[in-house]
């Protein structure tokens, strides 16, 4: 049978990924929303680059590097969560509502935010199994 062997910086190349993944989603939000979605392209941008620091010091081995690469994931996975149900619950009202302008900006946030969730616990989930195998 034949071994699998994972390259050292893994972790760095699954970081810089993410980052990139960050970035763009931030971008994409400006596209589809207008400058409403600046909170996006800020927090995706502030992300992008701490993924990218952090794929940095994995790279040149700094220690306590793969687990800021751990811990950004997880936060992420947590605020991201957090700001897709505060937008669904948005959505919520505004169906509610007579006036429905603003729904088609809130749905698009909505799964923009709630695919940057999944893809940060995937991420994080991928990050510990590294770390630990």
């Amino acid at each position: 049978m034949r071994e699998i062997k994972i390259p050292m910086n893994y972790q760095a190349l699954l970081l810089i990924f993410y980052g990139t993944f960050l970035i763009t989603c931030g971008l994409v939000a400006v596209v589809f929303i207008g400058m409403k979605a600046k909170t996006a392209l800020m927090s995706g941008g502030t992300s992008g680059v701490i993924s990218f620091l952090i794929a940095y010091l994995l790279s040149i081995h700094t220690k306590g590097a793969p687990w800021a690469g751990i811990f950004l994931s997880l936060a992420l996975f947590c605020v991201f969560s957090w700001r897709s149900t505060k937008t669904l619950f948005r959505i919520f009202e505004i169906q509610a509502s007579p006036i429905h302008d603003e729904l088609k900006g809130k749905g698009i946030a909505f799964l923009i935010i709630s695919l940057m969730a999944v893809v940060s616990v995937f991420v994080f989930a991928l990050q510990v199994v590294n770390f630990f195998a």
